[in-house]
């Protein structure tokens, strides 16, 4: 039987191999992480490469430790810098630097709920500890325009549903950068808002 001039015979992309930071070794990839020359001069400095599974899960385990030292039910981001430290992910960085169109919600049990752009959930599957993706965190007037409240109390009744599966009655939520629709929508269902930056600028301390 004649070979098939376009097979591989020997793939360079191995799914079940590893790289250095404990991620899968392929090219389908939308996480960012270190580079071949990244993982190069660690090696000639002797040094380890970060595993990056284990540091999501750190970083998970301290927004947990700081909600539950302050006796918060939950923390809902919009900061894509908070949003990043959380998840390990990112979508057009520089457009939601200025129009928050993700947000991310994490509570005291450890559920992570990421709200992406169009409900992709492609962007994280990577990363497990984000157990959820929906839609609907933009009430910003350039994208909802004279709908922009209605869109926010639509955004806070999935974050009230999330709320009763995962910690009961519990409303203490702390929260950073939201839209002022979305606080007035907060503050109209009964929920405690709490400061979220401070919460994560100290988590983000190490």
């Amino acid at each position: 039987m004649a070979s098939n001039p376009h097979s591989i015979p020997d793939p360079k992309v191995n799914p079940a191999r590893r790289r250095p930071d404990n991620t899968p070794d392929d090219n389908d990839r939308i996480e960012i992480g270190p580079t071949p020359l990244a993982y190069a001069e660690w090696e000639a400095a002797g040094l380890t490469c970060p595993d990056l599974p284990r540091m999501r899960q750190a970083r998970l385990d301290r927004i947990v430790a700081g909600l539950q030292a302050r006796d918060l039910d939950a923390v809902l981001l919009f900061d894509p810098l908070s949003i990043r430290y959380a998840t390990d992910t990112t979508h057009m960085q520089l457009w939601n630097a200025h129009n928050p169109f993700r947000a991310c919600l994490v509570t005291s049990d450890g559920y992570m709920l990421l709200w992406e752009y169009g409900g992709y959930a492609y962007m994280s599957e990577y990363n497990p500890l984000v157990r959820e993706v929906r839609t609907g965190a933009s009430f910003f007037y350039f994208a909802t325009g004279q709908r922009t409240e209605e869109k926010a109390e639509k955004f806070v009744e999935q974050v009230i549903d999330v709320l009763q599966q995962r910690v009961g009655k519990g409303r203490r939520v702390a929260v950073d950068k939201i839209q002022i629709a979305g606080l007035r929508a907060l503050d109209a269902a009964g929920v405690e808002v709490m400061d979220g930056e401070e919460l994560m600028e100290k988590t983000r301390a190490i």
